[in-house]
């Protein structure tokens, strides 16, 4: 199977193409920085669209948002059409909903307040209209994605889990991703050809704080969790928040377990 992956230095994509190729499939990433090239998109049968605008500041990047992230996608999406590619997985985001913190379930309604989030949700509503019978559209939201070398949150929470003394003990379930779990789940879609939009995550949920115990090993504090809750930063609310997909929601991915996957991602296997 032929497949093309765009975002051709990005994070996803390079470990989603790593995972293809180990899977015996033509797979190729490339750059659409500078434009299409429908060259490339000949004779495929699949193309996975990973390159986006994302933890860019809005205010000075706020048109690039929509360009790339919208725009861009279109364009991409309907050239894939014209040449032929039956298949277009979209690389979303769980920022759709617009939700901080709480379940997510089937009908949690989409009302992103982000431009990123906002710019995904235009690319998702175009996408749906270019569907046909000749044309396939999976749309995958991810949750917090992680791994070696993962940049955003992860990193932080690795950084934090070993500068702290103890660990700040605090309440709620998150919905995490592990990299290899997302590649093997979007490998899964592209051998299946399964339509839809999809919510992946780890084969089961976890606390911030179960996960930065998973990194370091340290005891857990009651005490710096109820200090750290009333920290009023936005990027702590954002790390330590509960927020999670419904069990009904959610495709849990189990291909690699959340305790082998926290081992690989601090480079300890």
């Amino acid at each position: 199977m032929k497949v093309i992956l765009t975002g051709k230095n990005s994070y996803i994509a390079s470990n989603i193409c790593r995972m293809l190729v180990s899977a015996g499939h033509s797979a190729v990433c490339v750059s659409v920085r500078n434009g299409i090239d429908a060259s490339y998109l000949k004779g495929a049968d699949t193309v996975i669209h990973c390159a986006a605008i994302v933890h860019k500041k809005e205010k000075k990047y706020a048109s690039q948002y929509d360009t790339v992230n919208f725009e861009l996608t279109v364009e991409l999406a309907k050239k894939a059409k014209q040449e032929g590619v039956r298949h277009f997985i979209f690389i979303s985001t769980m920022a759709v909903y617009g939700i901080g913190e709480g379940e997510i379930k089937a009908d949690t309604p989409l009302s992103p307040v982000t431009l990123y989030g906002k710019s995904k949700l235009k690319a998702e509503n175009s996408l749906k209209e270019l569907e046909d019978e000749s044309f396939g559209i999976s749309i995958v939201r991810p949750p917090m994605v992680y791994g070696r070398g993962c940049p955003g949150n992860y990193g932080r929470l690795s950084r934090l889990s070993h500068i702290l003394p103890v660990i700040p003990l605090t309440d709620g379930k998150k919905s995490f991703i592990y990299i290899e779990n997302l590649a093997h789940f979007i490998t899964d879609l592209t051998e299946k050809s399964n339509f839809g939009t999809f919510m992946p995550m780890d084969g089961r949920y976890m606390s911030a704080s179960e996960l930065m115990k998973l990194i370091s090993g340290k005891p857990y504090s009651a005490l710096l969790g109820r200090l750290v809750s009333l920290i009023p930063l936005a990027v702590f609310r954002k790390m330590f928040a509960p927020l999670w997909y419904s069990e009904d929601t959610a495709s849990m991915c189990g291909h690699i377990s959340v305790e082998e996957a926290v081992e690989r991602s601090e480079g300890r296997k």
